[in-house]
């Protein structure tokens, strides 16, 4: 069984640090995907960080080769999934989806500008349209296309920052789950993560209406009947 270097038991690790103040705890739900890093390995267990204020665990079992290897170690990467909340001295358990190594020992990785989905590509710069899968304070994360058995699909996340809603604004009252949205592909880094803009995509639309009207002769931003972007779409919806 893999085991640190001071021989730690799971239960000894978590009663070390059960009298610790860990205030404005987020909570988790079962099922909900995360992207952890390995803080420390265990006799039992291996421990992962999970919002810089509490750790989860992932049992060593899931984690260990059919030759009875360890598969990961400290600053390991791994994509997994809420399977428990309250069990063993009230601790997260997660299962693990995807195991990457650590930043330090992947190539220099180069931005990608697509992801090949199917037999077409989504590429940056392009719109799509997709149904709210997952609601985060950070932002939302649209479900672009599903996935076949046991496979998630493909996901782009929509930062608040860019879904153009006041700060402070309820994001799971304005977007419930399975809600339609559209927005434009603004980046795609090197592990595939897209990252998406209503703002960006609203901006564009706002830009093609100007260009129209003002090919047409209806005014220009120097006009007085014109005088911002703003300005003009007032005047359309009255």
């Amino acid at each position: 069984m893999p085991q640190d270097s001071k021989g730690e038991s799971f239960a000894a690790l978590f009663e070390a640090g059960a009298g610790k103040s860990t205030p404005h705890r987020r909570s988790f739900n079962i099922g909900e995907e995360l992207d952890v890093v390995v803080v420390q390995i265990g006799r039992d267990a291996v421990f992962v960080g999970l919002d810089g204020k509490q750790e989860g665990f992932i049992e060593s079992k899931d984690l260990t080769s059919k030759e009875g290897n360890l598969t990961v170690k400290v600053g390991s990467r791994i994509t997994a999934r809420v399977a428990e909340i309250g069990g063993r001295l009230g601790a997260v358990r997660l299962a693990p989806v995807y195991v990457r190594p650590p930043v330090d020992e992947e190539p220099d990785a180069v931005p990608e500008t697509a992801v090949s989905v199917g037999s077409g590509t989504l590429a940056v710069g392009a719109n799509v349209k997709g149904t709210v899968a997952l609601v985060e304070r950070y932002g939302v994360f649209l479900q672009l296309t599903q996935g076949g058995p046991g496979k998630r699909g493909v996901r782009g996340l929509v930062p608040t920052s860019e879904l153009g809603v006041p700060r402070g604004a309820d994001l799971h009252k304005m977007f419930p789950l399975s809600t339609e949205l559209e927005a434009k592909i603004i980046a795609i880094d090197e592990r595939s993560r897209i990252k998406l803009s209503v703002v960006a995509l609203n901006a564009d639309v706002e830009r093609r209406d100007y260009e129209a009207h003002k090919g047409q002769g209806k005014g220009a931003t120097t006009s007085p009947r014109f005088g911002t972007l703003g300005d003009l779409f007032s005047q359309k919806k009255r």
